[in-house]
Parts: structure tokens; sequence; C-alpha cells
């Protein structure tokens, strides 16, 4: 099932997010460049949101570790994969004059996705 609470879902969120960077054209060395000259704006109720529980990583992973549960950093994915999902399908990314900023949300939510999806074991894949 391609939606939902499936490693499914959660890998097609993540190709779903390298498709965004590969349309627009933002390869490895265009993000450095990028991270390095601006500055991310969270305006939106979704920017915020995605930017909140991405920053609340650190404190998931230690109760993971403290809890020994690491079955709890699939629930961390989803929710991740919930807010960037809801982030995209409200907010105009490419061709937006926000787009840097909101390209650099992706990068960074793509990033950590791919953290997580490496401490459960899971290989990623860029395209379906």
């Amino acid at each position: 099932d391609p939606k939902g609470d499936t490693g499914v879902y959660l890998l097609y969120m993540y190709v779903r997010l390298c498709s965004i960077l590969k349309k627009g054209g933002y390869d490895e060395e265009k993000l450095q460049e990028l991270a390095q000259t601006t500055e991310i704006s969270l305006e939106t109720k979704e920017e915020k949101e995605l930017a909140l529980l991405i920053l609340r990583l650190p404190e998931y992973i230690e109760m993971v570790f403290n809890d020994l549960q690491i079955n709890k950093i699939c629930n961390i994915i989803y929710e991740i994969s919930s807010k960037i999902g809801e982030f995209y399908q409200t907010n105009k990314v490419l061709g937006d004059e926000k787009e840097h900023s909101r390209i650099l949300l992706i990068e960074i939510t793509r990033k950590v996705m791919k953290t997580l999806f490496t401490m459960l074991g899971m290989n990623t894949i860029e395209k379906i």
C-alpha cells in the first residue's frame, strides 16, 4: 500500500523529495552553494511544523535509545513523511519566490530521512 504507515509509503515520500530536487536541477554542489548563501525562512504553518519536528529529532533519538525501542524510529519517519507531504501539497516549491528556502528545507528533510532509514538498516532509493 503506497499510503499510510508502511515502508513503501515512507520510501515513496523520500523518493518524492529526491524527485523535487532533481526536477529543480539541484545537485549536491548547487545545494552546498545554496546553503552558504540562503537563509531558511519559515513563514507558513506547514514550514514551521516540519522544521519543529526536525529540530526535535535529537530528543526523539535519545528517547529511542533510553527506552530501547528502535521501532520508534519508524514512527518518527512516518511523522516526518506526513509533515513533508502536507508541506509540499500546500506550498509551491519550484518556481516560487521562496524556492531556495523551501529547497533547503526539503534537502534537510531528505538528509534526516536518509539518516533514519540508515539507523533502521534500510537502503534508500532515489527513483521509482
